[in-house]
């Protein structure tokens, strides 16, 4: 067994797991700063804030509503942050050109100009798949791409380049897994970017009817703990989840307790009043 054989064969399982990953993504919602919606086996939209206007439950699903492009985050990202897709760091001024390189091939399986999915006011769109023709995962923006970087004219091409992001580059050695690549493009973009990516709107959760808010807060658990087990510990969001999981806990098991009080009651009225000697 050679030794290109062996890495292929990695890849391939790294592939797997990341695909698993991002169909447990794209079931959940309540997450405070994005949102995912799962879209076939190789792709999924997440849509993110832009500006994180204080706690105003987002609790939004990718929907028609109009995208909305805020002057002020623009100026902002495009000045403090990286170029997402020419990988060179701006000074003050305006966004960066995007160059082209040996990734501009590397288009999605749905290109930009027919996305049908538009991101909710003071959002923005990006598409990250696992392609198995590319053998790795990539990231794509969606919408508002002159608010992270200067595209340089609409041309399709430019527009599909995918973004340069480290979690990705990191892929052939560390094994990316998909909440690496969702806290970088959470802090690439909501201005300011937030201590936990995957900080929890707790008041939406709140509001879904019980037995929904049960599932919902269950799954979220189960994605949360699994990043707690296999992320490092050296991650700044680290302490910042494990607080998010405690919290989501007792609201979860609060759920239960009232499921099963309810279900209880039914009983109870089902049988009827218990007979008279």
């Amino acid at each position: 067994m050679t030794s290109s054989y062996k890495w292929e064969k990695e890849q391939k399982r790294r592939l797997q797991y990341f695909l698993s990953d991002l169909a447990i993504l794209g079931s959940l919602q309540g997450f405070r700063y994005f949102q995912p919606w799962l879209r076939g086996r190789e792709e999924l939209l997440l849509t993110i804030v832009n500006e994180d206007l204080g706690w105003q439950s987002p609790g939004f699903p990718v929907s028609v509503a109009s995208s909305f492009s805020s002057t002020t985050a623009g100026s902002s990202s495009s000045s403090d942050a990286c170029s997402p897709l020419s990988g060179v760091q701006p000074t003050q001024g305006p966004p960066q050109q995007a160059s082209s390189n040996n990734e501009a091939h590397l288009l999605p399986a749905s290109p930009s100009e027919r996305e049908i999915a538009v991101p909710e006011i003071n959002c923005t769109l990006f598409l990250l798949a696992g392609y198995a023709k590319y053998g790795r995962p990539y990231a794509w923006i969606r919408s508002n791409h002159e608010r992270l970087v200067n595209i340089g004219g609409t041309d399709s091409m430019v527009r599909d380049t995918p973004m340069k992001l480290k979690s990705i580059t990191d892929w052939g050695s560390q094994g990316t897994r998909v909440w690496d690549v969702v806290s970088e493009l959470v802090c690439l973009c909501t201005i300011p970017p937030p201590a936990n990516p995957f900080s929890l709107d707790i008041r939406y959760l709140q509001t879904l009817p019980l037995s929904e808010r049960f599932l919902v807060s269950g799954a979220l658990i189960n994605f949360l703990e699994m990043l707690v087990v296999q992320c490092s510990q050296e991650e700044p969001f680290y302490s910042k989840v494990v607080e998010e999981v405690d919290s989501l806990r007792r609201l979860h098991v609060q759920a239960l307790w009232e499921v099963q009080r309810l279900r209880s009651e039914a009983l109870t009225v089902e049988q009827g009043p218990p007979e008279e000697q």
